[in-house]
């Protein structure tokens, strides 16, 4: 599965297993996705191959360690490893195929804002699950 950045500079295949999608609605997603959640799949390190465009990603960390990767053309989220290095957070929206996962569940709901409805039954933690 193939998944590329708004102005395609940035390209990337996901192998293998790919796992659900987790959606976060903490203030800190909100602000890297423009949006009321964050949605993102988790790969295994080994799963995810840079096809183009790898140098063109910025990393922006905060002092708390909490960070996003873009690309530096179009502003568009980019997977990123986790700090352990054990698993890569893929962007949902930057695939350019469906990958047939349903949402596994939503996280920091008590930050969710009004105007963003949470319309599938999956399951719902006021926190970090």
């Amino acid at each position: 599965m193939k998944g590329s950045c708004f102005c395609g500079a940035c390209e990337f295949e996901l192998t293998g297993k790919i796992g659900p999608v987790g959606k976060c609605h903490c203030s800190k997603c909100r602000k890297v996705s423009g949006t009321g959640s964050n949605a993102v799949l988790w790969a295994a390190p080994e799963a995810v191959t840079w096809v183009k465009g790898e140098q063109e990603s910025k990393q922006y960390t905060k002092a708390s360690g909490w960070g996003t990767v873009f690309c530096q053309h179009c502003g568009s989220p980019l997977p990123a490893m986790n700090n352990e290095k054990t698993m890569w957070f893929v962007p949902a929206g930057l695939l350019d195929e469906d990958p047939g996962a349903g949402v596994m569940g939503h996280i920091w709901t008590s930050a969710k804002p009004s105007w963003d409805i949470i319309g599938d039954d999956a399951p719902q933690f006021e926190e970090n699950a």
